[in-house]
C-alpha cells in the first residue's frame, strides 16, 4: 500500500507539472482537469473497494488504474 500511495503522489507531481505548459489550448485543459480528477476518484474508489473486501489495493490494479489515464489525458494537440 504504501508504494502504491507514493506511486500515486509522483503522478500528481508529473500531472502538475504537465498541466503548467503554457501551449495547451483551453478546451484540452479542461479535459485533462476532468480526467485527473476522474483519475483520483477511481483510485480512492479502488482503494475504498479492496478495504471492503479486506485487502489493499493490488499493484495491478493501480497499474491499470494509471493505464486508463493516460490513454484518456492530453499533454498537447497533435
Amino acid at each position: 500500500m504504501i508504494q502504491i500511495n507514493q506511486d500515486f503522489q509522483n503522478e500528481k507531481k508529473i500531472i502538475q507539472i504537465m498541466a503548467n505548459f503554457t501551449n495547451i489550448k483551453p478546451e484540452i485543459k479542461r479535459h485533462n482537469k476532468k480526467v485527473t480528477s476522474l483519475f483520483e476518484n477511481q483510485v480512492k474508489n479502488a482503494i475504498w473497494q479492496a478495504r471492503v473486501r479486506g485487502k489493499a489495493l493490488s499493484t495491478n490494479e493501480y497499474y491499470g488504474i494509471v493505464k486508463d489515464f493516460w490513454k484518456k489525458y492530453y499533454i498537447y494537440e497533435v
